[in-house]
This record gives structure tokens, C-alpha cells and sequence, in this order.
């Protein structure tokens, strides 16, 4: 007996329902009026980006990175993890997985204006492309002296460093290979072990 299955038919777009740009840019202080509805929100060259809470394998790796920076970490600095605004004088409101800042930089009202030493992105499903892509360049440009984009599955990390105003590849690690790093300061990063 064949069975015959039909596509279901999708309703007509409403010819009264258009998408429009806003007729102005996000801004941080657009962000500040809305609801904390658990969704992580950014606002990067005027465009809003919404992001789901990260999963329990991204949460663990960032875990383990505070711990091994707070261990390591001289006096003067401060180890910062999300949700923790970044609003650089851009307008822009950036929320990187972690960050270090310098101690005379922080912010207690609850968001950080001084430009990071150290951004961390861990990758997961919803946000790997957009980490490795556009924030990434908005890194770049808003001349963060040293990047690193972990990746929980692999495990992986690879480190940029800003050098003449772009971002240099000087590591890229897997496993229990070692990343000897000296940005912000001297500390050895072991993939496997943020999963472990």
C-alpha cells in the first residue's frame, strides 16, 4: 500500500506586513530600556543581535577560564565574565564571553567603557560563525589588544593578537597541546582541560 504525503501549505505573507530597517541605530541606552527576558543582547555598529543562553558545555569551559586566569592574575587586573556589558564610545554594547580589564578600568555600575585587554568568545551552536566572523572584526577594529575564541567541542583555542591594527593568528592549540600566552599576562592554557 503506497502512502502519498502531501507538503503542507504555507499561509500567504501578508501583503500589509513589511520588515523595516529601525528608523534609527540601536543604541546601548535602547538596550538599557528593555526587559531581561534571559536572551543575551548586543548592539554592534547600530544593528541588534539577540543570542540564546549558552549551553552547559559552553558554561563549563568559560568556568574553567576564570578559574585559570583568576589564579594567574597579577594585581591590577580583574577578570570579568558575561553577561558584563562592554560599551566602548562607538555606541556599541558588547557582551564577550569573558574579558580582563585593568582594575583602575572597572566599572561597578555594571558595564566596562575602557577597551579590554583580553576578549574570550567560546563557540557553541547559535554563535560559532558569528564569533569567529563579525565580532571578530568588531574586535579588530575596536583595537582589542588580544582575542581568543575557545572552542569547548573541539577543544581548541586560537589567540589574535592586534598588530599594526589587524588581528595576527600568533597560536592556534588543540587537545592537551599547550598556549603559552603573555597577553594580558603570563598564563598556559591547555584546551583539554576547559572540558574536563
Amino acid at each position: 500500500m503506497a502512502i502519498t504525503v502531501t507538503a503542507p501549505e504555507h499561509p500567504k505573507p501578508d501583503p500589509n506586513l513589511r520588515l523595516r530597517k529601525p528608523p534609527q541605530p540601536f543604541t546601548a541606552t535602547d538596550l538599557d530600556a528593555m526587559e531581561d527576558d534571559g536572551y543575551r543582547r548586543e548592539v554592534i555598529e547600530g544593528r541588534l543581535i539577540v543570542t540564546p543562553s549558552p549551553i552547559g558545555e559552553h558554561q563549563g569551559a568559560a568556568y574553567q577560564l576564570v578559574l585559570l586566569l583568576e589564579h594567574h592574575r597579577p594585581a591590577g587586573f580583574r577578570v570579568m565574565i558575561a553577561p558584563y556589558d562592554w560599551r566602548p564610545a562607538s555606541g556599541d554594547s558588547l557582551q564577550p564571553d569573558l574579558m580582563v580589564i585593568r582594575e583602575e578600568g572597572y566599572n561597578p555600575k555594571g558595564f566596562q567603557l575602557a577597551t579590554p585587554l583580553l576578549v574570550v568568545e567560546i563557540l557553541s551552536p547559535s554563535t560559532m560563525i558569528y564569533d569567529q566572523t563579525e565580532k571578530r572584526r568588531r574586535y579588530e577594529t575596536l583595537e582589542v589588544p588580544s582575542y581568543w575564541i575557545v572552542d569547548p567541542a573541539a577543544p581548541s583555542l586560537i589567540a589574535l593578537q592586534l598588530q599594526d591594527g589587524c588581528y595576527v593568528e600568533v597560536a592556534q592549540v588543540t587537545g592537551s597541546e599547550t598556549y603559552e600566552a603573555d597577553l594580558p599576562y603570563p598564563v598556559t592554557v591547555v584546551p583539554a582541560d576547559l572540558v574536563r
